[in-house]
């Protein structure tokens, strides 16, 4: 496996491999480009179907199950801390807000044409190159390429902010997606959230309406049933003990909340 660990932002650049099917980071951002050789892919609740020269852009904490083919697969995996992707120049670029916009029912992907595919792979293996070297001021040299990796992508992405949104109204919700994602196993309420950040529920929620197109108390869940459904398929914490773990007082509303957002029993998610 072509792994290699740098001591400075870029953590980790390595190719995929059929050993290892599936993939997790609870700290870093992940870009897969995934060429050739896989049959489906699934990112925590969603199985996304599989085309030539898919990119899947991962925040942190995501789930990805890769089902190869017979054929070893074709591909890299670029993993980096949140602190080098925010203090990336970004600006105009859709994917700059992907901690806001990433969804369970809607990844950030793209399709890559063959020739674009063949750019990326190049691309990776110089990452991958200075990553690796003791090159001066190296840094600088991958968070160019990281760049150029990222404005082929954005054009083909399918994550794209409200028309109405302002910068204003992005860095708000942004930093109320932060507070759910540090606060979600203690605090369920839009209320909650409202008082944290000093304003009003009514507040809290026409902003988020406006960036996302969904409610407050919509982001709060999906956040629970992300972190539900990785426990159910990949732990051994029985359906009580995740229900306790995610805040719920009775394990029967945590089975009632989760079957009513996904359609399956906690029972029978975890077996199918």
């Amino acid at each position: 496996m072509d792994a290699i660990e740098s001591e400075l932002s870029i953590l980790n650049v390595r190719r995929l491999e059929c050993k290892i099917p599936d993939y997790t980071d609870p700290d870093n951002y992940q870009i897969f480009w995934i060429a050739d050789s896989i049959e489906s892919i699934t990112v925590d609740l969603e199985e996304i179907p599989f085309y030539q020269n898919t990119i899947l852009f991962l925040t942190p904490g995501r789930v990805v199950k890769l089902k190869y083919l017979s054929e070893p697969p074709v591909g890299w995996i670029l993993g980096f801390s949140r602190d080098f992707f925010k203090n990336q120049d970004l600006e105009g670029l859709n994917i700059k807000n992907a901690d806001i916009f990433h969804a369970y029912n809607e990844m950030p992907r793209i399709v890559l044409s063959p020739k674009i595919g063949d750019r990326v792979h190049s691309i990776a293996e110089m990452i991958a190159e200075f990553a690796g070297s003791e090159i001066p001021n190296k840094e600088v040299a991958i968070s160019a390429l990281l760049r150029a990796l990222l404005v082929y992508c954005d054009s083909n992405c399918n994550m794209k902010p409200a028309c109405n949104s302002n910068r204003q109204d992005v860095n708000f919700v942004s930093l109320f997606k932060f507070h759910v994602s540090r606060n979600y196993l203690n605090f369920h309420r839009v209320s909650q959230y409202a008082e944290i950040m000093n304003v009003s529920p009514k507040y809290l929620n026409q902003k988020v309406k406006r960036v996302l197109g969904t409610t407050a108390k919509s982001v709060i869940q999906e956040q629970l049933i992300i972190q539900a459904a990785r426990d159910l398929k990949f732990s051994n914490e029985s359906i009580k003990e995740i229900a306790f773990k995610l805040g719920f007082v009775e394990p029967e509303h945590f089975s009632h909340f989760f079957k009513k957002e996904t359609g399956y029993s906690p029972t029978i998610f975890r077996n199918k």
